[in-house]
């Protein structure tokens, strides 16, 4: 609680447990006291008593019953509405991170593969990666779950210390080919704000190809020439 006096603090704590969802008497609870719901809560009231305007949410409901993810999730989106907040939220449930996103970047061994607008990325995943995982959702409808496509991948993924040349993927993607294997695919932007790194993206029309851009998000390789020098700004 930096910059709040001490004779504040015992009020603002219960401010922040009651902007949580917690009963304010809780400020006596010992951390064994608390369940698993209400510890979450506990992180974000702590979160909140910095007065930020960005929190990052690493993997904020993976160990919560269904229904106690939902909870944690409305709150968060109640507090993004009343506070104005941004979240960066990290999980792997991309049936909660479709909920909770506007915008989404799916990553591969530590690398960015695909940014895009969520409902962008899953009607139209560009890059194999991304379709594999979409495809990797269960569905409850039985005739859907049958006739709809997936594209599996095979093998393990690469030591992360250790990532094979080229793209990241290509030991494990159905579409690589020589180019794959030792060439790093660019980050390039796509019409509608879609990013992927990919040399063989998907469900890319001739025309998208041909006005899709190195996106300056995308780093430097090897081949790349030096970048300009930034210049000097005098007085």
């Amino acid at each position: 609680l930096s910059g709040v006096p001490p004779r504040d603090r015992e009020t603002r704590v219960r401010q922040l447990l009651a902007q949580v969802g917690l009963n304010p008497e809780h400020i006596n609870r010992f951390p064994h006291e608390f369940s698993g719901g209400q510890r979450q809560r506990v992180g974000v009231a702590r979160a909140l008593s910095v007065d930020p305007r960005l929190i990052a949410l690493d993997e904020p409901v993976s160990a919560l019953d269904v229904s106690i993810q939902a909870q944690v999730i409305n709150l968060l989106d109640d507090l993004q509405d009343d506070l104005g907040l941004s979240y960066v939220f990290v999980a792997h449930d991309l049936s909660v991170v479709r909920h909770v996103s506007d915008r989404i970047a799916v990553m591969y061994l530590g690398k960015l593969v695909e940014l895009s607008p969520a409902e962008e990325l899953y009607s139209r995943p560009v890059h194999p990666y991304t379709a594999a995982l979409l495809s990797a959702i269960p569905i409850p409808d039985p005739e859907r779950t049958r006739s709809r496509h997936r594209l599996s991948v095979s093998g393990e993924p690469p030591n992360p210390l250790d990532p094979p040349p080229g793209c990241r993927f290509h030991t494990r993607c159905p579409r690589a080919t020589e180019v794959c294997q030792n060439t790093e695919p660019p980050l390039t932007a796509y019409a509608g704000g879609h990013l992927a790194a990919c040399h063989h993206p998907l469900d890319v029309t001739p025309v998208e190809l041909a006005g899709a851009t190195r996106s300056p998000l995308s780093p430097l390789t090897a081949g790349d020439p030096p970048p300009a020098p930034t210049p000097t700004l005098g007085r």
